[in-house]
């Protein structure tokens, strides 16, 4: 079993946040969200999971997307009604 993705009796994975990432409190907008600069924060337990993380270019950061207020499989991104209807992953 591995710490961090823990499995149930059924064989689902139950994850665990090692952190978790901060936007500036405008947040993206439509337009220009290239330019946003995030901030990636680990918790005291994950930051052992960056050991040697500085030999490298790129990382994937996988994330939860807590924030929807209800489940939809379209949206207008920000709920701006002048912007067209987009998947829901594609306004993440």
């Amino acid at each position: 079993m591995h710490p961090i993705f823990p499995t149930d009796s059924g064989g689902n994975i139950k994850m665990k946040p090692i952190g978790y990432v901060k936007v500036p409190d405008n947040g993206p907008q439509i337009r220009g969200m290239a330019e946003i600069e995030a901030e990636i924060i680990i918790n005291g337990d994950g930051v052992k999971c960056l050991d040697g993380i500085e030999e490298f270019s790129h990382i994937l950061v996988v994330y939860w997307l807590d924030r929807i207020k209800a489940y939809r499989e379209t949206c207008h991104p920000q709920d701006k009604e002048e912007v067209p209807l987009l998947g829901l992953l594609a306004t993440r």
